[in-house]
């Protein structure tokens, strides 16, 4: 179990918009009796899985089916790796199809939305795959609208690797050695998910969005992954959620508790940063190309796509 400090935490989070996500440990998979408390005790209402079998992922779906039930299909998700045989497999609605946001990928989520099934595009680390990914779930509400599917409960996640981002900056800079460059270690987290959330904002603010929500869908929630223990209180938002494992929240504490929203309005403190880290040397574009994320090309700055 988690310490009270750390339930606390999770709660002042939640009150904030923020979602709490137990990212699993692959060579330590959570049984689901361990799960299922977890959850019973108003702590984790997601789970970022690390298996792809069917009966374990079934498992960690019924384990939150419960919460998933209490909250109108808005909370106890499981995110796994699954493909549509095993999806189907599964058969849980609590279910959300891990699928990279690449060309293929994209088309996929597009694909299984339409299906009538929820979608965790992951890892979506530039702003432009913050608008496809986006774009690709419109696209799957739609169709899954004219085929007579109720929206209600499709949900949908997009997984910003914002501890790998941070990672790679602070690497990058260390590399570089100067004092001016070293000052900025630490903020290319922050920066990133102000952006991604303003970009998310924009997109909802769209035509298209407008009439998918006239017809019952939800928003995507921004979901934030490995971000590191100092950032849990600085990456508070409305509708957005950060995947951690127990040991990352228990660290967590010790730094503080959340202060208010964090990332709405705050998209040119996010540009300054960003700018601040080209003017020292560091190329985001290849940051956010770099080994570990997804081949998406992109810039720093938030873009509109028009509906094709």
């Amino acid at each position: 179990m988690i310490s009270p400090l750390a339930a606390a935490l999770l709660r002042q989070l939640a009150a904030e918009g923020v979602a709490g996500w137990l990212a699993e440990d692959a060579s330590a998979p959570l049984a689901p009796a361990r799960l299922r408390r977890f959850a019973a005790d108003g702590n984790f209402s997601g789970l970022l899985s690390a298996s792809g079998t069917a009966d374990a992922v079934r498992d960690a779906c019924d384990a939150l089916l419960w919460v998933y039930e209490a909250a109108d299909g808005d909370a106890g998700l499981v995110s796994a790796a699954v493909d549509r045989d095993t999806s189907r497999a599964v058969d849980r609605p609590n279910l959300l199809v891990r699928i990279a946001p690449d060309g293929p990928g994209l088309r996929t989520v597009t694909a299984t939305v339409a299906a009538g099934l929820g979608v965790d595009v992951s890892p979506v680390r530039s702003l432009d795959g913050c608008v496809e990914a986006m774009d690709a779930y419109f696209s799957g509400l739609e169709l899954a609208l004219a085929a007579g599917l109720s929206l209600r409960r499709l949900a949908a996640v997009i997984s910003v690797p914002v501890g790998e981002i941070d990672a790679e900056v602070d690497a990058r800079l260390a590399r570089l050695a100067s004092p001016e460059a070293l000052r900025h270690r630490g903020t290319a987290a922050l920066a990133v998910a102000r952006l991604a959330f303003r970009t998310r904002e924009e997109r909802l603010g769209d035509e298209w969005w407008r009439v998918l929500r006239a017809a019952g869908a939800r928003p995507p929630r921004l979901v934030w992954t490995a971000p590191l223990p100092h950032r849990l209180t600085a990456l508070v938002g409305w509708r957005t959620a950060q995947a951690v494992s127990v040991e990352v929240l228990e660290q967590a504490v010790s730094h503080g508790v959340p202060s208010g929203d964090t990332l709405l309005k705050a998209d040119g403190a996010g540009r300054a940063a960003l700018a601040a880290l080209c003017e020292v040397g560091i190329d985001m574009t290849e940051v956010f190309r770099a080994p570990g994320g997804t081949s998406q090309e992109g810039d720093a700055r938030p873009h509109r796509n028009d509906r094709a």
